[in-house]
């Protein structure tokens, strides 16, 4: 009797221990379809916020250069129609370029520090700061979703059975979406930096052409 008892536990401890392995498989793979997916969907985030702020700064950029371009124009122009001297003309000039530097300076400061920051945390490695902040921003992301995500009563008997609790899987798609997304930053967001670069200067040696010649034909 005692022996049948003992073959009876090992048979039912063996089925479980079988269900549960199954189970457990099923949630890993399910795990990495959704790490893929949240990858993906973390990448194309990063691009579309990358353009999108691009896109904004260039036209900043742009209205900035066209105001300051129109000041200097109507110095210029109030000097050629006789309305004050070449000594009042150049103190304009002056004034205007030295208020220019001063809220450009004001303006690029908390992201001049900001990027300095990272920079010095992370050794001076621009590829690595730009992995490191944006990894920490995923990851952040990751985990504030989940928290509007609940499981419903079938999903929580399926991670129980399979050894899993929802709070560690879902620590460990976090951590595993934000190291993807750490590893690849520095690929999806070097066209939009380059771009950026090559815009800025660009349009800063329009301008500087521009008020050169404006200025040595006053």
């Amino acid at each position: 009797m005692l022996r049948s008892a003992f073959l009876f536990v090992s048979a039912l401890t063996t089925g479980v221990t079988i269900g549960r392995k199954v189970i457990s498989g099923a949630i890993n793979r399910k795990k990495q379809s959704i790490i893929h997916r949240a990858a993906e969907e973390a990448r194309e985030r990063l691009r579309g916020h990358a353009e999108a702020y691009l896109r904004h700064n260039i036209t900043q950029f742009v209205q900035s250069v066209f105001v300051k371009a129109l000041l200097l124009v109507l110095a210029w122009f109030g000097y050629r129609l006789g309305l004050y001297p070449h000594i009042a003309f150049s103190i304009s000039i002056a004034v205007l370029i030295a208020g220019f530097l001063l809220r450009d300076a004001i303006v690029v400061f908390p992201t001049l520090r900001l990027v300095l920051t990272k920079l010095h945390d992370y050794g001076w490695r621009p590829r690595k700061a730009v992995g490191e902040v944006v990894a920490a921003q995923v990851f952040e992301q990751v985990l504030d979703e989940a928290e509007d995500f609940e499981p419903g009563r079938t999903t929580k008997i399926m991670l129980a059975l399979g050894g899993h609790k929802m709070d560690d899987l879902t620590q460990e798609i976090a951590r595993e979406v934000a190291e993807i997304s750490r590893d690849t930053s520095w690929h999806d967001l070097r066209p939009f930096m380059l771009a950026a670069a090559g815009k800025f200067i660009t349009l800063s040696a329009l301008y500087s052409v521009f008020v050169f010649i404006l200025v040595h034909t006053g």
